[in-house]
């Protein structure tokens, strides 16, 4: 065992000899090179330093290598390399949803360059430069109706059109509100230009749109005054008064109007109250008994005359016989438009505008008797035509001297006019 070891020992002593002879002799070489070539090292040397200074100065001021894009004949952009082009696209190809985006992306060319690192541009910047550079991509706007597009446009006016559609059933003098039934938006991006559609088009498809309206109308109308009726035991049956002139009232109503793109769908009553009250006529009438003679009752009934107007048209009797005021007729009131028809068969012998009388008619029925019907609003016969008792004549109105529609009814018997009351039942 302890020769093993002793022999081991020897065995690395030599090793060591051998090594150290070996790198002596390969310095000796290297010395002697360097001698033999002093202006070679020299020069050699100097390059490695100045190399070496040049690659230290480079990455101190930030140069780098880099890649020129030249894209559709422009230089669009610098990268750190050439992956940072297909990153870029691959954003524009989010950007702009439609399937032939790729088809219309150009194919790079890429030339090598030196540039300083600050000098490279992002993704994001180059995804805008490919966008800005591309012909069939444009910036516009996509309208989606409940998430799905109705249609796209290039239209920095497309919100207003929006806005018109909006607002195109508003109640003139109501407030107005109003919605979209859908869920309406519009998203600005970047889209391929054939998506894009004309103007024309574009507002076609946005009428189409359902729109709710709520409108707040206000509306007034007139109150009709009642009439009261007093009784003067003093003054004949037949004579009436005005005491009081009757004047309408006023109400005020507020509805909300719903409308689905123009047709009513819903009226709700908000308020209505009068703001104004009517005043009610006080009509003054004499009650006091005068009884006619046994032949002139019997006269009256065999004239054969009928009320001029239907029971139902008549409002009221305005204005009786010897009212106080010497009112030789008596007037009944309704609304315009009312029938007015002939008491008794006859001929025309006057039809049209007479003075205080307005549009009027005038019938003689022979015997000395006739009638005469005023303040017409339209006449429907002519002088010279026969009438048949019942026939109508013309239209109650508010024409010549006239306070309101009524129809001012005569009867003239020998050119004198009386009392219409003794012949007709009102």
């Amino acid at each position: 065992m302890t020769f093993v070891m002793i022999t081991n020992c020897n065995f690395l002593k030599a090793v060591t000899v051998i090594f150290k002879d070996l790198i002596k002799e390969k310095l000796d070489i290297v010395f002697k090179f360097v001698k033999q070539n002093r202006i070679f090292v020299k020069f050699t040397s100097f390059a490695l330093v100045a190399v070496l200074s040049l690659v230290v100065s480079m990455v101190a001021c930030g140069i780098t290598f880099g890649f020129n894009v030249n894209y559709s004949g422009k230089n669009i952009a610098v990268v750190s390399k050439t992956a940072v082009f297909e990153k870029a696209k691959a954003l524009v190809l989010e950007n702009v949803e439609d399937q032939k985006t790729a088809d219309a992306i150009e194919k790079p060319q890429f030339v090598f360059t030196i540039t300083i690192a600050d000098k490279l541009d992002s993704e994001t910047k180059v995804a805008d430069a490919i966008i800005e550079n591309t012909e069939e991509i444009t910036s516009g706007f996509a309208v989606k109706v409940n998430g799905e597009v109705l249609t796209y446009t290039d239209s920095n006016d497309v919100n207003n059109y929006i806005e018109q559609v909006r607002c195109r059933y508003f109640i003139d003098g109501a407030q107005n509100t109003a919605s979209f039934i859908d869920d309406v938006k519009v998203e600005e991006g970047y889209y391929l230009n054939s998506k894009l559609e004309d103007e024309q088009t574009v507002k076609s498809k946005l009428e189409t749109l359902q729109v709710k309206t709520v409108a707040t109308v206000t509306s007034e109308k007139e109150v009709a005054f009642s009439t009261k009726t007093v009784k003067n035991t003093k003054e004949n049956v037949g004579y009436a008064k005005i005491i009081t002139a009757g004047v309408n009232g006023l109400s005020r109503k507020v509805e909300a109007v719903e409308t689905i793109n123009g047709a009513e769908t819903a009226r709700t009553e908000i308020s209505n109250e009068v703001i104004k009250e009517p005043v009610t006529q006080v009509i003054e009438k004499g009650t006091k008994a005068v009884y006619s003679s046994a032949t002139q009752r019997a006269e009256a009934a065999s004239a054969g005359f009928i009320r001029p107007m239907n029971k139902g048209d008549i409002k009221a009797i305005s204005a009786y016989w010897g009212d106080g005021r010497g009112h030789k007729a008596v007037d009944l009131s309704g609304n315009t438009g009312a029938p007015i028809f002939a008491s008794k068969a006859g001929t025309v012998i006057f039809s049209g505008y007479d003075g205080a009388y307005g549009y009027c008619v005038v019938i003689d029925h022979g015997d000395g008797y006739k009638t005469r019907y005023a303040h017409a609003s339209a006449l429907c016969v002519k002088k010279g035509e026969t009438v048949t008792q019942g026939q109508q004549v013309a239209k109650l109105g508010s024409t010549g001297r006239s306070t309101g529609p009524h129809l001012h009814f005569e009867i003239i018997k020998n050119d004198v006019r009386v009392n219409p009351s003794k012949y007709v039942n009102f």
